[in-house]
């Protein structure tokens, strides 16, 4: 091959793949969305990330006469919160925010009566990074 002459059909083989090519991974390129990494959070309180992930989350939960509420501190404020495991109860991001220098902090407070009946956990998504906090066990 290396010793046959390029002729125009060839030529145009070689641009049309080339072509191709360049297309297909421009399109791959575009269209790619990474996949949602998943970090369980365990206990009512503490600190929570993977040496992976480059989001850290600091959060409580606290359990007050006929309320509960749940605090989280960020380097950012979530995409989406919810109960459930199917992004059921879909939930609005908290209004009550606090900034302190580079730090957010959210927090969401619910009636005992209005916390879904098979509350397992409460999940917070930034960017593609999902933290599940298990709701406390009642004692």
């Amino acid at each position: 091959m290396a010793a046959e002459k390029l002729t125009r059909g060839r030529l145009a083989q070689i641009i049309v793949m080339l072509t191709l090519l360049v297309v297909a991974f421009f399109w791959r390129t575009l269209v790619y969305t990474p996949g949602l990494t998943i970090i369980d959070c365990e206990g009512e309180r503490g600190f929570c990330g993977t040496s992976q992930s480059q989001q850290a989350i600091a959060f409580s939960w606290r359990k007050e006469q006929d309320s509960v509420m749940f605090s989280a501190i960020s380097d950012q404020k979530p995409h989406l919160a919810y109960w459930g495991e199917e992004g059921s109860k879909q939930i609005e991001i908290s209004d009550q925010q606090d900034r302190d220098g580079e730090k957010i902090t959210l927090t969401w407070q619910w009636k005992t009566q209005d916390l879904p009946r098979d509350a397992m956990s409460f999940n917070l998504v930034f960017d593609q990074y999902q933290f599940k906090f298990n709701y406390p066990k009642s004692e």
